[in-house]
């Protein structure tokens, strides 16, 4: 007999939900350790990108002459680079998430939603070490830690959240058309350079107020590089604009991945 085939429908729905919870939990474990298996430095791979980043985005920011705004260049990029590090790479990782775990579609009546959760949960892993080292930066240039880094847990889910709503919308017609992974790549350079990263988002404002309103990442970048580095509260209005983006953003990618993913195990 079925372990779902009791006459409690509230208990089967718990177990129900545990059984996926497991299920996400056991891939994300799985997806880490492969990730780094046999390799030299381990886990250590996980905060070369955000680090090279910086280093680039460093370099350039003084090229061009951007402000720093009186701080410390390295700090000042580096706060906006992790956090966008992890929107970037779970936008492109969560397409070829979906496509790996085809075999696990065609065997077994999993929820399609899973394998983007599992994305942002490695994704949050290289977050979680690439911001030991933003930690290590920020005290070397002795930035002290102040009241407002309370944010910090917001910043965090909402930068997840807008990673998980861009990856799952394009996720949906990748399946059909692989051209998109090679798309996205130069979209996510390209929103590189329209969100204060490398340099201030006062900047951006002046130069461009319309993109510095409408570009979601502003407000959540520019949020963690206010509380982390000038230790004040983000732009709450920015958030807001923002969280609206976001909001907008799953009530349409949800719904199409949804739709779309009907079919993925016929495809895969």
């Amino acid at each position: 007999m079925s372990q779902w085939s009791n006459n409690n429908p509230a208990q089967n729905t718990v177990e129900l939900w545990l059984s996926y919870w497991n299920l996400l939990i056991s891939l994300t474990s799985r997806d880490i350790r492969a990730r780094y298996r046999r390799t030299f430095l381990g886990p250590l791979w996980a905060i070369i990108p955000a680090i090279l980043s910086t280093v680039i985005l460093s370099f350039l920011s003084g090229l061009v002459g951007a402000s720093s705004e009186g701080m410390p260049r390295l700090a000042f990029v580096m706060a906006a680079t992790v956090p966008w590090t992890f929107f970037q790479s779970s936008v492109v990782r969560i397409p070829h998430g979906v496509l790996a775990n085809g075999t696990i579609l065609r065997k077994m009546p999993v929820p399609r939603q899973v394998f983007p959760f599992v994305v942002i949960l490695t994704t949050a892993f290289d977050f979680l070490m690439s911001s030991i080292v933003l930690a290590v930066v920020l005290q070397l240039f002795r930035i002290p830690i102040t009241a407002a880094w309370l944010w910090l847990p917001l910043l965090v889910l909402m930068t997840g959240a807008m990673g998980w709503a861009v990856g799952i919308g394009i996720s949906a017609f990748t399946i059909y058309r692989r051209d998109v992974l090679h798309g996205i790549q130069y979209i996510m350079q390209v929103w590189l350079f329209l969100t204060p990263v490398m340099y201030s988002s006062h900047e951006l404002l002046a130069q461009f107020p319309l993109l510095h309103t409408l570009n979601p990442a502003v407000a959540i970048m520019d949020g963690f590089r206010m509380v982390l580095v000038f230790g004040q509260a983000p732009n709450v209005g920015g958030l807001l604009i923002s969280l609206l983006f976001i909001c907008l953003g799953l009530l349409i990618a949800f719904p199409l991945y949804q739709f779309m993913s009907r079919y993925f195990a016929d495809v895969l």
